[in-house]
Formats: structure tokens, C-alpha cells, sequence
């Protein structure tokens, strides 16, 4: 990996400042307070997170309320060119990455694309800085072999003892034929819920139905927002179409146009140069004859003499023709632009402020969103409470029909009781056939008359259903009384949007579509007030100037016909009368004059090869005299300008319409969207009212708690699952890692080491010294301790060291090389020797030093290396 370029937005001191680095070596030069130390501390935020605040510490928090952060970019072999972007103020800190291919992500993305570089490995390895160079204590043996393997880079028996550990960590967590480890019963328990609920859901059939219900309606509804949005960003490209329907006019018409120029730029610029030598050969010549005729002294008219007094400031009015032309048109098209936009739109008197995108937009109207869907939700449940109320007073009503002696009081006498006596009675004064029937219908009327007597009133259920239409009266006055609350609360936020609304200037609507298509209408109106202010601007320049041009042409009121006539026409009248002079001037006769006539026959000779030189030129552009050159070049100049107007609107204008329209198909497209919008809109509403009933049918499924319980120790005890699963994965990945280690490195990476490390010491020192060593588990220079050595010396022992770590992990460099000035010991020959290092451990790392040292500048620029000064801002 290496660090490519770093965007500052704002970090310590610094400002909106880019830094472009080079794939191997380079020195980053600059004085101290320069910011070469709020650079490094940007990189390693920008890769591990931004440091936290300390009261003794270097705080980089900017103080004028800017944006805390920035981006860096690297180049890494495994994700190409990643873009690493991290502001404080956004995402609680935290990255945001972009790698090549498209793909987004976030911290945890970072985290593997840098693995297994952390923050402490980035400070202990990969940066050089003085203080630790000065820790002799990590050069003993065993120092050494515990960082190699620290890095990774070799393996010893404290690796297989990890490996045991590791070993017994995951059998501890689970066995496959275990069953006291904590994954084993959880998979145990979790098997009995999975059973419970099978059961729970069996005996509840239609409760599956009814989610799987809610699941294809939750389904519908989705599919029905993504087809409204669809047909929303339809409807929006659409009203873009129509408001850009005057420049897309404009692209096909510069389209039909041929706008191939007739020459080239350098050919256009010897054009004009040959025009303007040409000019003034005849000016020079112009002014010879003039001589000439003065000398002559015939003069023929008072005409003639106002025209050789005035000769030069009507000729510079002539050789102004096609600036003043060109102004005239240019004056003319903004006239018609300014036209064709005059009065449009109705925010003449108060110009709109429009919000910045769509999401503020969307800002505004997420919370009145929220609270119309609670409310669409509680009006929902409120419907269904009623329904159930209804129902209950019903049955209420059908029980207290069936039972009229709830609500009789008196007691009834027994009339059946009395008509048994009776027949009884009778039975004994009637004949025989009659007294068996009589004392039959007396028993019938005794029996009915016990059982009624006997019955008692049944009010339990009687109560029971008052009691269940008092807790449904409940709550429907309870609902009622959200319902309201929540119905102010929306107008509340209602009011607010309009009032926001109002202070924009926009007008007020109910719906977010409509909010983001005005706001659309309002931006492209005040883009276009500025643009009608730039040519505003353009036009009284351009009136101002040509009103100058009029003044210029007092002097001539006497002599030409100029009143009640144009700029155009006035040049045209004057160009006339230059040419009856100048008849008149040559057709005089002249005295001879030598030497005069001499010199307008050079200036003619000249004027000839000047001629002859470009006639190969204008033979080619198909030009016949110098006098069509400021016409061809005015010409040129139009193309140049269309052509540019219409790479303008290619790039603005053309990727709105990808196919050829018209406006009246872009109006009915937009009426058609408007209907099936509505249409959508409407099915949405109802597949949605659909949805919540089925979720709230499904709550009151639920409401005895024992299917959501088995749920949630379900879910409980599947997080249970996943972590034990997470932490068996982890030990036994991490074990097999140390085993692939320990099996791929050996023993010998050390000496490897040693060998690297002496190599790189010899060319620190220049070959003063020629073997590093241990002995006795001490680190021994040519047979000399390390603590007899200069502070120099040892300083470059570290780097040697460090350097050899780094070389056996060159095939694969996890980050660039960071030194800060860590030379602070070395003599001028110490310095060239490290700078030498430096050169040839780049081939393999990317290496960033900074530093102060003006010595170590002259050094790269000897091995033509890099060399960039970092100036720093106040």
C-alpha cells in the first residue's frame, strides 16, 4: 500500500490544501511551524480515527468552525485506488470509503482493507522519529524474536502455546459430541423453543396465513412506493425537459448548422498579422499621396480639404466598422434573449430563496411524514376498536332481548302453580274420562310452574358483556384523544412547513413531490435572473460604448448627411464619401517629387511581396483580396462562438433529452404522469391501510404474550448462538492461522534478520563497521558492546534494525515508510549514507520523510530524488 494524495479540508493549520505524493522516495521540506507534523497526524487520522482530545496534547480541531477532516487517497494491490474520506463533525467520526470498482463502504470496509495494520503497528514500525531510535532495550535476543513474531514474521514455542491455548478455548466453547459446553446446550435449548413454537404456531393456523399475508401486502406496498417514485423521477425529468425546452431549441438548431471552420487558429493569427502589415502599408502609403498633394496645390473643393484635415480620425472610424458591427449584433441577440425572458414566472416583485437539494426538502417533511403515518395507524386501530364495539353492544342488545327478566323487578305470580291446584280440584267433580286428562294437564302446569320458580337469573354473562363494552367505550375515548392530539400536533407541523414555505417565497403545498418540483422551478429561475443580469450588465456596456462611437461622428455633421440615421448607416454614408475623395485625390495631378515617388513605390513593392508572401494562404481560406479578411475573420469568430454555445448545451442541456422530442409530447407525458401518479397514489393508500390491518390483527394475535415470548427467547437465545458461534470461529481460525505460521516461518527469520540489519549498517556507516552479532543474548558490534558506541552510531544500529524488519515484509508492504527527522545525531557524511538507504529501500516501500535539515535536501537532489518544501500557512 502506498499513500497517493492527501485533501486537507481543515486540520491544524491547514486549509483547504491537496498533497500529491510519489510512489517511492521523497523529502518533505519545511521550516518549523510549517505543519510537517499536522501532516503526518492528518495521514494517521484519516487511517485509524481522529485523536482524542488531551489537556497537554497538540489539539488539531480547527478554530474558525470549519470542516474537521478530509480525504486520502492510496493505492493498495489488493483494492486498487481506495478513497479514504473522515470528518469529525459527520458520522460520529467515523470513514467512509470509496474503492475503484464503485463499491462504498465504511469503517469495518477500512478496517479490512488495512488489516492486519492497526494504530500501534503504524507507530512502532512504520514511523521513524528520533525518540525511538534511543531504546536499546528491544535490541537483545529475545526482544527480537518476540517482535518478529509479534509481526508475524516467525514462530517459537510460545506460538505452539498459544496454539494450545487457543485449542482448549474453542473445544471449551464446543464439542461435536458434546453436551455440557455452552454452544451445545444453547443449540439444545434453542431446538426445544424451535419445537414450542412449532407447536404454538400449529395450533394458531391462521396466524401463519395471516403473516405471510401481511408479508406479501408489506411486499405490495413496496413495490407500489418504488413504481410512485419511479413515476416521480419521471414526472421530475419531464418538468426539467420543459424548463430547458428554449435551450434544447437552441441545440438542434446549432446542430442543423454547419459550424466547420474555414482555418485554423494559427492560420486566422497570420491572417490578422498580414492584415494589419497590409493596413499599414497603405496607411504609410495614404500618407505620401497626401504629402504629395499638399505639395501639388490644387485643391478643389472646401470638401476635400475638411476631408485631408480630418483624413486619419475618419480613416480610424472606418477600421472600426467591424468592432462597431460586431458590438451591433452582440447588443441585438441579448435584446431578443432579454425578450424572450421578460415577465416570466411569477416571482418578479419577490424573488424566491429555494432550499439547496432534496433533502432538505425531505428534512422538512420527515417529521409531518412520521406523524401522518401514526395517525393514519391509530385511525386504523380506532376503526377496529369501533368495529369490536359494535359488535359487543350488539351482542349485548340480542342477550338483554332474549332475557326480559334482567330488568323486571316485580315478582310474578305463579300462575301455572295455581292452575295445577286447580285442575287437581276439578279433577274430583267430573266424570271419569275428563278427570284422568285434568289431573294430567294439572301435573304439566306443576311441573313448569317448579322449573320456572326454580330457574335462576343468569347476570354473570350479562355483566361480563357490559363489562367488555365499558373497556371497548375505553378505549375509543382514549384513542379519540390521541387522535386529536396527533391531528394538532400535524397541523402544528403542517403550519410550519407553510410558514418555511412562505418565508422561501414558494408557494404552499401539501406534499413533498410538489415542494421539490417548485423548488426545481425557483432554482432555475433565480439561475436564470442571473444570467439576465449578466446580460443586462453586458448590453449597457455594450450601449455605453456604442453611444462613444456616436459622439465620434459630430465632427462630420456639417459636411455628410448624417441626422435620424444609424450607427450602421452613418459608417456606410462616411465609407461613401472616402471613396469620392479618394477618387478626387488620385485623380489630381502631381508635381514631381523624387524622392516621394520613390518611397510610394517601395511601400508598393513592399505592399506586392507582402501580398505575394500570403497569397498561398489566401488561395487556400478562398479569400480574393485583404479587404475580405475582417469579414472572413468576423465570420470565424461567429463559428467559434456557436460552436461553444453548443459544446455548452451539449453538456448541460443535451443528457436531459437522451431521445428527439417535442414540447407537446413532453406536455401530455407530464398529464399522463400526473394521472398514473394519482392513480398510484391512491392504490398505495389502500394497500397500505391493508398492511396495518393485518399487522394489527396480528398484534391482537399475540396479545397473550405466550407466542411473542417464545419468540423473543428464541431470538435471545439465536444471539446466544451467534456470538458462541462468532467466538468458537475466532479461537479456531486464530489457532489454524498460528499453525500455518509456525509451519510456513521458522527459527531462522532471525538470523535472516541479523544478516539484514548488518547489510544496512555497513552502508550507514560506510563499511566502518562489518558485523552485528549476539552474544550471550546481547547485541554485539565487531565484538564491542552496543553501550560503548557513539549516540550516532547506535542511532543508526535502530535504523538498521528497523529497516531489516521492514525488508522481510517487502514482498508485501502494509504502509509507507513515515520518517521524521530522525537524523538529529548524525554527522553530514551519516546524513548522505542515510540518504543513500533511503534511495534503495524505496524500491521496494514507499518512503515519506519529513524534515527541517537543509544538509539532507542537498543530499536527495545529489541522488535526484524527490524534493517538495511544505511552506505552512499562519
Amino acid at each position: 500500500m502506498w499513500i497517493k494524495k492527501a485533501e486537507v479540508t481543515s486540520f491544524g493549520k491547514w486549509r483547504q490544501q491537496t498533497f500529491l505524493f510519489e510512489a517511492k522516495n521523497q523529502l518533505v521540506y519545511g521550516l518549523n511551524e510549517a505543519g510537517k507534523s499536522t501532516l503526518y497526524q492528518f495521514i494517521q487520522a484519516m487511517l485509524f480515527g481522529f485523536p482524542t482530545k488531551r489537556k497537554k496534547g497538540q489539539d488539531y480541531t480547527p478554530n474558525d468552525g470549519s470542516g474537521f477532516g478530509g480525504r486520502l487517497l492510496i493505492i493498495h494491490e489488493t483494492y486498487g485506488t481506495v478513497t479514504i474520506e473522515r470528518y469529525k463533525a459527520k458520522n460520529k467520526g467515523k470513514a467512509k470509503v470509496w474503492l475503484e470498482d464503485g463499491q462504498q463502504g465504511d469503517e469495518e470496509l477500512l478496517e479490512k482493507i488495512l488489516y492486519p495494520l492497526n494504530l500501534p503497528l503504524f507507530r512502532q514500525v512504520f514511523t521513524f522519529q528520533q525518540e525511538q531510535l534511543q531504546q536499546l532495550e528491544t535490541l537483545t535476543e529475545e526482544n527480537l524474536h518476540e517482535a518478529l513474531i509479534s509481526l508475524g514474521l516467525s514462530g517459537s514455542s510460545e506460538l505452539f502455546e498459544q496454539r494450545i491455548q487457543l485449542k482448549n478455548k474453542y473445544e471449551s466453547i464446543y464439542r461435536p459430541r458434546g453436551r455440557k459446553q455452552p454452544l451445545n446446550q444453547a443449540l439444545q435449548n434453542y431446538q426445544r423453543l424451535q419445537q414450542k413454537i412449532n407447536e404454538k404456531e400449529q395450533q394458531e393456523a391462521s396466524f401463519q396465513q395471516l403473516v405471510r399475508q401481511a408479508e406479501e401486502e408489506k411486499l405490495q406496498v413496496s413495490q407500489q412506493a418504488a413504481r410512485k417514485r419511479k413515476l416521480q423521477e419521471q414526472q421530475l425529468t419531464l418538468e426539467q425537459q420543459r424548463m430547458n425546452w428554449s435551450g434544447y431549441a437552441e441545440f438542434l438548431d446549432l446542430q442543423k448548422m454547419a459550424l466547420d471552420l474555414s482555418s485554423s487558429e494559427k492560420e486566422r493569427g497570420e491572417l490578422q498579422t498580414f492584415y494589419q502589415d497590409y493596413q499599414q502599408l497603405m496607411k504609410e502609403q495614404e500618407k505620401l499621396h497626401a504629402v504629395l498633394q499638399k505639395h501639388s496645390g490644387n485643391q478643389e473643393s472646401a470638401r476635400y480639404y475638411f476631408y485631408l484635415e480630418n483624413e486619419q480620425r475618419i480613416q480610424q472610424l472606418l477600421d472600426e466598422k467591424v468592432s462597431i458591427t460586431r458590438m451591433l449584433d452582440e447588443e441585438q441577440r441579448i435584446a431578443v434573449k432579454l425578450a424572450e425572458t421578460n415577465g416570466q414566472g411569477r416571482w418578479q416583485q419577490h424573488p424566491p430563496r429555494p432550499f439547496a437539494d432534496e433533502r432538505a426538502i425531505q428534512a422538512l417533511f420527515t417529521p409531518l411524514q412520521a406523524q401522518q403515518k401514526v395517525l393514519e395507524e391509530q385511525q386504523l386501530r380506532l376503526h377496529l376498536v369501533k368495529e369490536q364495539r359494535d359488535q359487543a353492544e350488539t351482542s349485548l342488545n340480542l342477550y338483554e332481548q332474549k332475557h326480559p327478566e334482567l330488568f323486571n323487578n316485580k315478582k310474578n305470580p305463579p300462575w301455572l302453580l295455581v292452575a295445577a291446584i286447580i285442575g287437581v280440584i276439578a279433577a274430583f267433580f267430573v266424570p271419569t274420562p275428563f278427570r284422568y286428562l285434568l289431573l294430567i294437564a294439572a301435573i304439566a302446569c306443576g311441573v313448569g310452574g317448579m322449573a320456572k320458580h326454580n330457574r335462576p337469573i343468569d347476570k354473570d354473562t350479562w355483566q361480563e358483556k357490559l363489562g367488555q363494552l365499558d373497556v371497548y367505550e375505553g378505549q375509543l375515548a382514549e384513542m379519540t384523544e390521541k387522535i386529536k392530539k396527533n391531528q394538532l400536533n400535524m397541523q402544528q407541523l403542517f403550519q410550519q412547513i407553510q410558514h418555511e414555505l412562505q418565508q422561501r417565497n414558494l408557494s404552499e403545498a401539501e406534499n413533498e413531490f410538489a415542494v421539490i418540483q417548485e423548488n426545481q422551478q425557483a432554482q432555475h429561475y433565480l439561475a436564470q435572473q442571473q444570467a439576465n443580469t449578466e446580460l443586462q450588465q453586458r448590453q449597457t456596456m455594450l450601449h455605453q460604448k456604442l453611444l462613444q462611437h456616436e459622439q465620434r461622428f459630430v465632427f462630420l455633421t456639417e459636411w455628410l448627411p448624417l441626422h435620424d440615421k444609424t450607427l450602421l448607416e452613418k459608417l456606410s454614408t462616411l465609407e461613401q464619401f472616402a471613396k469620392e475623395m479618394e477618387q478626387i485625390r488620385f485623380a489630381q495631378t502631381y508635381q514631381e517629387n523624387t524622392v516621394l515617388q520613390q518611397r510610394i513605390h517601395e511601400i508598393q513593392k513592399q505592399q506586392q511581396q507582402l501580398l505575394d508572401q500570403y497569397q498561398p494562404l489566401l488561395e487556400k481560406i478562398g479569400l480574393g483580396y485583404p479587404s475580405e479578411i475582417p469579414a472572413f475573420l468576423q465570420q470565424e469568430t461567429k463559428i467559434l462562438q456557436k460552436q461553444t454555445r453548443l459544446q455548452e448545451l451539449t453538456e448541460r442541456v443535451a443528457p436531459l433529452f437522451p431521445y428527439e422530442t417535442t414540447l407537446a409530447e413532453i406536455e401530455e407525458s407530464l398529464r399522463n404522469l400526473t394521472r398514473e401518479i394519482q392513480t398510484s397514489e391512491t392504490q398505495l393508500l389502500q394497500s397500505q391501510e391493508h398492511e396495518q390491518r393485518s399487522r394489527l390483527q396480528i398484534q391482537q394475535m399475540q396479545a397473550d404474550g405466550t407466542l411473542d415470548s417464545l419468540y423473543q427467547q428464541a431470538s435471545q437465545q439465536r444471539a446466544l448462538i451467534e456470538k458462541l458461534t462468532t467466538d468458537y470461529a475466532v479461537a479456531k481460525l486464530e489457532n489454524q492461522l498460528l499453525q500455518d505460521i509456525a509451519t510456513e516461518l521458522s527459527e531462522q527469520q532471525l538470523p535472516e534478520l541479523l544478516k539484514q540489519a548488518t547489510e544496512y549498517f555497513q552502508l550507514l556507516t560506510n563499511n566502518a563497521h562489518s558485523r552485528l552479532d549476539f552474544i550471550d543474548g546481547l547485541l554485539m558490534i565487531d565484538q564491542l558492546s552496543l553501550y560503548n558506541l557513539s549516540t550516532g552510531t547506535k542511532d543508526q544500529v535502530m535504523m538498521a534494525f528497523r529497516f531489516a524488519y521492514l525488508t522481510l515484509q517487502q514482498n508485501h508492504p502494509l504502509c509507507p515508510v513515515i520518517i521524521d527527522d530522525g537524523w538529529l545525531h548524525y554527522d553530514h557524511q551519516r546524513k548522505q549514507q542515510f540518504a543513500k538507504l533511503l534511495q534503495r529501500f524505496s524500491q521496494n516501500y514507499q518512503i515519506i520523510c519529513l524534515s527541517s535539515d537543509q544538509e539532507m535536501v542537498s543530499y536527495y537532489q545529489e541522488l535526484h530524488q524527490p524534493v517538495w518544501e511544505l511552506k505552512g500557512v499562519q
